[in-house]
């Protein structure tokens, strides 16, 4: 919290020490791997029968997010994603059932066509018209993790979509459940101890894009998030 700098001072009990060689690399300790395992594990208890719909699902959330669902015995995932490319990416290298271009066509139509008895789990990362599909293919008692709104906070204010509906929720008996990211060591620990079960297993990867550079290279890999420019989590490696 300190900015995106070279070097930070202040009191150790702001900074934890990392163990080497308790990860595969420094990589997946930058990432948001605990954001979506707290996501799936603890807020929307995702377990076997549910199907699960991840919004955003290429991203450096959304595609642990996917892969956590799987490992924890969902019947079926499905991932939106901003191109054909990405789409299938999802399908075949992180072991989506199923992909999306939300480019193509409604995404309620979308959803529908590979949801057809409903979903049980929504992952959100997006909002907007996204959100509203999932609201349609909601069956009773779904479970709604909303972890962001992109939509609502990109492009001109034109352009924005409005925050979730509650009121349509409530009355389709869907659970909203916003939660922070702000994570408590038990919450970093249960993901560490996650990610290297299923890593030795072969049934996770860390989708990472490096841009090589110096600290003057951050901003634009900061901003290359939203534009959906890179897939899984963006690091700047300081060359």
């Amino acid at each position: 919290m300190t900015g995106r700098t070279e070097y930070s001072a202040g009191p150790a009990a702001a900074y934890d020490k990392l163990d080497p060689g308790l990860l595969p690399g420094l990589g997946p300790h930058l990432g948001q791997g605990p954001t979506a395992h707290h996501g799936m594990a603890d807020i929307a208890a995702v377990g076997e029968d549910d199907v699960v719909f991840v919004s955003g699902a290429v991203g450096g959330v959304g595609s642990p997010a996917g892969q956590i669902a799987r490992c924890r015995g969902a019947a079926r995932v499905i991932g939106s994603a901003g191109s054909p490319a990405k789409a299938a990416y999802l399908v075949n290298e992180l072991g989506f059932d199923a992909a999306f271009d939300h480019h193509d066509g409604s995404p309620a139509d979308r959803l529908q066509e590979l949801a057809p008895e409903g979903i049980s789990v929504f992952f959100d990362v997006v909002g907007g018209e996204r959100y509203d599909a999932a609201l349609r293919a909601a069956r009773p008692g779904a479970r709604f993790a909303l972890c962001g709104s992109l939509s609502s906070r990109l492009g001109d204010a034109a352009d924005r979509f409005p925050g979730p509906d509650r009121a349509a929720a409530e009355a389709g008996g869907v659970d909203l459940l916003p939660f922070s990211c702000h994570h408590t060591p038990e919450q970093t620990e249960a993901w560490q101890r996650h990610f290297r079960t299923r890593l030795g297993e072969g049934r996770l990867v860390h989708p990472r894009t490096v841009v090589e550079g110096g600290i003057e290279d951050v901003p634009g890999a900061f901003l290359s998030l939203p534009q959906g420019a890179h897939r899984g989590n963006d690091s700047v490696r300081l060359s």
